[in-house]
């Protein structure tokens, strides 16, 4: 292959990927996914896959970031998203002295004590509602990774994109929103184990004895046999 070709194989590589994450979003991908030019790897706490998504230049506008298909939050209920978005961070980065990402997890409990504290008032039923729709927005638009099922919550990969500047304000917004309680997480599910579809040794069936055969016809239980024999004249 000429250097031409490779170099033309290369843009292609990178169009297609920039095309997956411009309409889909982040993308989450194995380690071993080759890197692309523009795009930003953030890996999971465990290190099983990767989020990738486009690198903000520096000062982006609104304009740019729909052009890259990273809106900066989602447009209905815009302030309520952002403020429930805010408190998660809350909730989500203990060691403001590192990266925002990846983060630990919080619970809807934690969220919802901040909602009430932000608002200087006892928690209604009414936040509730607020507090689940904003959550679902923020996942679907990856700026969260929400967990409805158990309640939990983390930061999503979209928080990669906040410059050094910006995480220096959330920082500053951190620390006068109300503290959040204690995180009590679910216990993680134990898988139940495959049953065997094989019986074991101690558990198959004892097999019947064979009935015995004989080469030719049984000569005792032939009929007649116990008759007398006839006297001879």
């Amino acid at each position: 292959m000429t250097s031409s070709e490779v170099a033309e194989s290369g843009r292609s590589y990178t169009a297609l990927w920039w095309a997956k994450v411009q309409s889909a979003g982040p993308l989450q991908v194995s380690p071993d996914t080759p890197a692309v030019p523009g795009l930003t790897r953030a890996p999971e706490p465990d290190g099983s896959t990767i989020w990738m998504l486009p690198t903000l230049p520096e000062g982006a506008g609104h304009s740019v970031l729909e052009e890259l298909g990273m809106p900066p939050v989602a447009v209905e209920m815009p302030n309520e998203t952002a403020r429930v978005l805010a408190i998660c961070v809350a909730c989500c980065w203990q060691d403001r002295s590192g990266s925002v990402w990846p983060g630990v997890v919080g619970t809807l409990t934690q969220v919802k004590a901040v909602y009430a504290g932000l608002r200087g008032r006892p928690e209604q039923s009414s936040d509730l509602t607020l507090i689940i729709g904003s959550l679902r927005r923020l996942h679907a638009t990856s700026w969260l990774i929400w967990n409805e099922k158990a309640g939990e919550v983390r930061l999503g990969p979209r928080v990669t994109a906040w410059t050094p500047t910006a995480q220096t304000g959330l920082r500053e917004l951190c620390r006068i929103l109300p503290d959040p309680p204690p995180a009590v997480l679910a216990p993680p599910r134990t898988p139940e184990p495959t049953p065997d579809p094989l019986p074991n040794d101690g558990d198959a069936p004892t097999p019947a004895p064979a009935t015995p055969t004989s080469s030719g016809p049984d000569q005792s239980a032939a009929p007649g046999s116990d008759l007398p024999e006839p006297e001879e004249d």
